[in-house]
Formats: C-alpha cells, structure tokens, sequence
C-alpha cells in the first residue's frame, strides 16, 4: 500500500509565535543581528573532505569521512564538542554536496546518491542529515524550502534516509532548536511565519 505524508514547512515547524519569535525566549530579536557582511567560521575539514571527494570513489569518500571524524567540531560559528554525526552530515553537505544555490537541491543531491548512501549508513547518521540538511536549508539556501517534499522524495526513493528517519524528523517539530543554540537560531535564522505561509508537500508514490 502506497503512504502519504503531509510536511508542513510553516513557521511553527520552528516553534515560533504570531510574530516569529519564539515563545519560549523572552529576548529581544533587535539584541540579535545578522550580519550579511561576516562570513560564518568553518571547520577546515569541509574543504579537505571537498578536495578528497573530487579524486575518489563513494566509499573511499565514506572512509576519509570517518577517519576525520566530527568531534570538536565549527558549525556556523559555533563549537559543536560531543556531535560528530551531525558535525559530519555537515560536512557532507557543504564538502561534498557542494551545492549550487541557483538551482533546485533535490536533483544535485540525486546525482550524488551514491557518495551519501555510503556516508550515512546508520539510522543515527540519517536522522542528523535530516537536522543539517533543515539547518543548511534555513542558513544558506531559503529558495530549497519550496521544493522540501522533493528533496525528501529523493532521499527516500535513492535508500539515503529510510522513512522511519522522515516521520520521525517530521514528528519532532522542535529537534533543530534544540540542537541549535539560542538567541541565534530562534531569532535570526527564522523568517516570520506570515511571511513564507504554511508550505504543504506530499511524498509520492509508494513507501510500503
């Protein structure tokens, strides 16, 4: 039987109020600028993993992955010690996937499928791909949010992230605040709810 799932990509994915501002934190958003002009930190093993990936096999990439770990890790400017899965779904994503923000991220994450099969094998790697994928999209690549039901229809289709990963990730509405650290992400990374509307995608066709 095929399954259908409803992803609501809305303001309150991020728990946000009417406003956009959490409702959890009393700070005011004016105390928390974004600076366009200062580039965000990075970890110096994004362009090493993005040199190696260029001269090497899926699992050779896979291997190098591991053997950088993701302890200690800079995410966005901030210290990551004790999450090396979602340290290196992050560098995945930008080493790796190195992805052109001018056009669509569901068919350029296809045509790396093999590379992220090999690197997220475990259901714990999938579901902080999902956390990193969402973080990346709200940081660095807001014209994705239009197209998250085809991106999770690639992931699901090519085995990169099993549908147990998606529901879950789909179920947790508050899993990337609390990974993040606020004020920054509750204040700065997230639009206002009445600005980009509650989008609606389906993944289709057939999950079981």
């Amino acid at each position: 039987n095929r399954k259908y799932i409803i992803i609501a990509m809305s303001g309150k994915r991020h728990g946000e109020g009417a406003d956009g501002i959490d409702e959890d934190d009393g700070a005011d958003p004016e105390d928390v600028e974004d600076s366009d002009d200062e580039d965000d930190e990075q970890d110096e093993r994004i362009m090493e993993i993005m040199t190696y990936s260029g001269r090497h096999t899926p699992a050779e990439i896979a291997d190098k992955m591991k053997a950088l770990g993701g302890d200690d890790a800079i995410i966005y400017n901030e210290m990551f010690p004790s999450k090396p899965r979602h340290a290196m779904a992050h560098f995945l994503i930008l080493g790796v996937g190195n992805f052109d923000e001018d056009a669509a991220l569901a068919p350029q994450i296809a045509e790396k499928k093999e590379v992220f099969q090999k690197c997220l094998p475990e259901s714990d790697d999938q579901a902080a791909m999902l956390l990193m994928l969402e973080l990346y999209v709200i940081k660095e690549f807001r014209a994705a949010m239009e197209e998250y039901g085809d991106i999770l229809k690639v992931l699901w289709e090519n085995d990169i992230v099993a549908e147990d990963a998606i529901v879950a990730w789909h179920e947790n509405e508050n899993a990337l605040q609390h990974f993040w650290p606020a004020p920054t992400y509750a204040h700065r990374d997230v639009e206002p709810s009445g600005g980009a509307a509650e989008r609606r995608v389906r993944i289709d066709p057939g999950w079981q």
